[in-house]
């Protein structure tokens, strides 16, 4: 009786691309590119794999964190080096602490305090009578005559707002009067146009960083630099002072609620003390930064900081319209 033989595969499948069927030479298809990689697993596996990409991930942050903050123009310089294994890459990194810093700004803006003239609550009256009370008192006890208050007149707002008329060259006049009713919403509640605003701020901060990298591209034409490596110092740059500016936040509302809860003046004078000190770093982190990375000497670098300033300024204030514009227009 002969024994019952096996059929052995001439090619080893495992060792072939599941893409193009070429013979694999490493991890990774030498013709298409594809890894070799099973992605259909057990869930513990994807779970184990994720774990350790965060935790890879986890070692560049932290290192790239304390360079954004500590070392003006240092990740842009590694960045055009081509160093980038070391590091979050500019792009992420700007998303990642946008998304960051507009979670706290947003958690932190209180809008039930956004209120008109018309919707002060009842403890807001009466704080705003004991004030007065005490300061009549305190001019009483001085012998200070105060002066005879104006009395007021009060104001219908529904009666000025009728009065607003809009005229946009390119609208037609249904859509100018759109406008006007939804401007005439928004004034009569300014909650709602701030969290459009607020909600939108995100968006035009991305939009406007392309426009301030062509600036800097025009502010050094004889530097030799391509525009992505403008765009490199402008994410960088934004990153830092997002994550300035929600360090500043939670100090602010931090010290508040401490000295609310305790009533130590001390912590709010030593976070007033620390928020200077911050705010004189973001200034000279972004002098440093300019200095650092186009390498020029400190009087070109001092006269083209303030033109930065001035274009900065210009482009902020348009992105600020345009932001309003839209927010009326969507919301």
């Amino acid at each position: 009786m002969v024994p019952e033989t096996t059929t052995v595969p001439t090619e080893n499948t495992a060792q072939r691309c599941k893409n193009c069927d070429s013979e694999l030479l490493g991890e990774f298809c030498h013709i298409c590119g594809q890894q070799d990689r099973h992605y259909i697993r057990s869930i513990f596996a994807v779970v184990g794999d994720l774990m350790g990409e965060i935790s890879h991930w986890d070692s560049r942050f932290y290192r790239t964190m304390i360079a954004l903050f500590m070392r003006p123009g240092f990740l842009t310089q590694e960045f055009v080096k081509g160093r980038h294994a070391s590091y979050v890459p500019p792009l992420r990194l700007y998303f990642f602490v946008s998304l960051f810093s507009f979670l706290i700004l947003t958690s932190l803006i209180d809008f039930t305090q956004i209120n008109t003239t018309d919707e002060l609550t009842d403890e807001q009256k009466v704080a705003t009578e004991q004030a007065l009370t005490q300061a009549q008192q305190e001019l009483d006890e001085q012998q200070i005559t105060a002066p005879v208050p104006v009395p007021t007149i009060p104001i219908d707002t529904s009666e000025n707002l009728g009065d607003l008329t809009i005229s946009m060259p390119f609208a037609t006049p249904e859509q100018e009067a759109m406008i006007e009713e939804k401007v005439k919403y928004l004034l009569e509640n300014p909650k709602l146009l701030v969290q459009r605003l607020v909600s939108l701020a995100p968006q035009m901060m991305l939009l406007m960083l392309p426009f301030w990298a062509l600036f800097l591209k025009l502010m050094y034409p004889f530097s030799g630099r391509f525009y992505l490596e403008h765009l490199s110092a402008a994410l960088h740059t934004h990153a830092f002072l997002l994550l300035s500016l929600s360090i500043l936040t939670v100090l602010s509302r931090g010290s508040d609620y401490v000295t609310s809860v305790t009533g130590w003046l001390i912590v709010s004078d030593v976070v007033d003390w620390i928020e200077n000190i911050l705010l004189v770093w973001m200034i000279s982190y972004m002098l440093f930064t300019q200095k650092i990375v186009y390498g020029q000497t400190w009087g070109w670098t001092l006269t083209k900081f303030a033109l930065c300033g001035i274009g900065y300024t210009l482009l902020l204030t348009t992105a600020f319209i345009l932001m309003v514009f839209i927010g009326i227009l969507t919301a």
